[in-house]
């Protein structure tokens, strides 16, 4: 009893690989190609504004400008932070300057600070990140107090 078994369970290995590739079945036609890419085009910068300095250098990479590092219980840890002297848009150029450096970036100068907004920052300890990924370009600010913007932009450039 066993040998036909054996025999059948042969005969069906036999019979399927003759109906198949070697592929268990499916040729290489039948299966659809992996996509692994993001439906979004990558992000292009802008071209510099006329309000950027041309002794600014464009930003090509992520760029952490100090850090703030928080912990439940515990005063905020201020690591690397800077002043944060004056920050402004005219023209369609937002500029951030600091105790350390500049910061230009292309936007529109609708939604950029109020001076409300402004109290808030100005003259405050913050840490910046300049955000460059295939997705979008922006700009992180955060006080050592807590208060926090971002802006999505065209362009980022540092001086």
């Amino acid at each position: 009893m066993n040998r036909i078994a054996v025999l059948a369970f042969t005969l069906l290995l036999v019979a399927l690989t003759a109906c198949s590739d070697g592929n268990g079945g499916a040729s290489a036609t039948d299966t659809p190609p992996v996509q692994n890419d993001s439906t979004r085009s990558p992000v292009t910068p802008g071209a510099r504004p006329d309000g950027v300095p041309a002794t600014a250098q464009p930003v090509e990479e992520t760029t952490t400008l100090g850090s703030i590092e928080r912990r439940a219980n515990e005063t905020p840890e201020a690591v690397e932070t800077r002043e944060l002297l004056d920050g402004s848009c005219q023209d369609g150029v937002i500029t951030l300057t600091t105790s350390e450096e500049t910061i230009y970036a292309a936007r529109g100068c609708d939604g950029f600070w109020d001076a409300q907004a402004e109290e808030l920052f100005v003259g405050e300890q913050v840490a910046i990140v300049l955000e460059v990924t295939p997705a979008r370009l922006r700009i992180l600010i955060e006080t050592t107090t807590g208060a926090q913007s971002e802006f999505t932009v065209d362009g980022i450039w540092l001086e």
